[in-house]
């Protein structure tokens, strides 16, 4: 009787329940759908899934999510030599998030690339670059190679290296926006724009932020933009719509500070917060007595 050997598979990807979409139900964030270059992420109601027939986990997904949600997915693994990122096959394409971390964790500052791959991977160089000069970092550059000759002769070396060529090293870089964080810690890649003029300093924007991006405390409004992942939390809970996060590169980000104050409503007798103190009503009744419920 012919016996079959059971094979343990690798788990399928997952995406767990730190997912924002999972959280919040009008939550905004695509992220890993729009780096996804194969449409293998979807949405439902409160759920995000990875369609495993489709994924074949380039690993795109993990530098963009800001809050690392995406399981059994590893990263890449790249070749490099003295700076030099060495792409030698027709691998998967990074995407210039993955690059970043190439950058400063193995100071990377040039791809080698033959010559029949150049276009694939021109893109994401020159995307990686624009960011690099915002950062005031060095940018890039380009060593185009000819082909690898295909040796004929020994079968069983077909595509070994050369014997006296240096061997290349390999890698994979960290994940998430927060890995890059660390990375860049004075950096931003995001910027959080408050309205104070509809803002109505309810807090919730600051009670929704995990990464402590927005505070507010000892009358101070702040806004970190190098804390910020742009998981566009605070956007999804601010019912004026006050607060909005916009993909922005910066250098050397400095914190916004907005001076609030406390009072107490003449109406309702509520404590309440106001950009100035000459404020007499809540946010509430200053509602209702624009509507003439007053």
């Amino acid at each position: 009787m012919r016996r079959f050997i059971q094979l343990d598979l690798p788990p399928e990807p997952v995406i767990n329940e730190k997912c924002v979409h999972k959280r919040l139900k009008n939550s905004v964030c695509d992220n890993c759908a729009s780096s996804c270059p194969v449409g293998a992420i979807s949405f439902g109601f409160m759920d995000t899934k990875i369609d495993n027939e489709l994924c074949y986990q380039c690993g795109n997904c993990l530098f963009t999510c800001p809050v690392d949600a995406i399981e059994n997915i590893q990263p890449h693994e790249r070749t490099y030599q003295n700076g030099f990122l060495v792409i030698s096959h027709d691998e998967p394409l990074a995407s210039p998030e993955e690059l970043i971390v190439w950058h400063r964790q193995y100071a990377i500052r040039g791809m080698q690339i033959p010559e029949p791959l150049v276009d694939k991977w021109l893109p994401a160089l020159a995307a990686l670059n624009l960011k690099l000069e915002a950062l005031q970092e060095p940018i890039w550059s380009l060593t185009i190679t000819k082909p690898a000759e295909v040796d004929s002769g020994r079968r069983r070396m077909l595509f070994r290296q050369k014997l006296d060529s240096q061997p290349l090293d390999s890698g994979k870089v960290k994940t998430g926006l927060n890995a890059r964080k660390q990375f860049y810690p004075e950096d931003s890649w995001f910027h959080i724009a408050l309205d104070t003029a509809s803002c109505i300093l309810c807090g919730a924007c600051a009670k929704v932020c995990d990464e402590q991006a927005i505070e507010l405390e000892d009358h101070q409004f702040s806004l970190d933009d190098k804390r910020c992942t742009g998981c566009m939390s605070c956007q999804v809970v601010c019912f004026p719509k006050s607060i909005q996060v916009h993909p922005h590169v910066a250098k050397n980000s400095e914190p916004q500070h907005f001076h609030y104050f406390d009072g107490i409503c003449q109406k309702c007798q509520l404590p309440f917060s106001a950009w100035t103190s000459e404020e007499t009503l809540c946010p509430i009744c200053a509602q209702h007595k624009q509507q003439g419920w007053l």
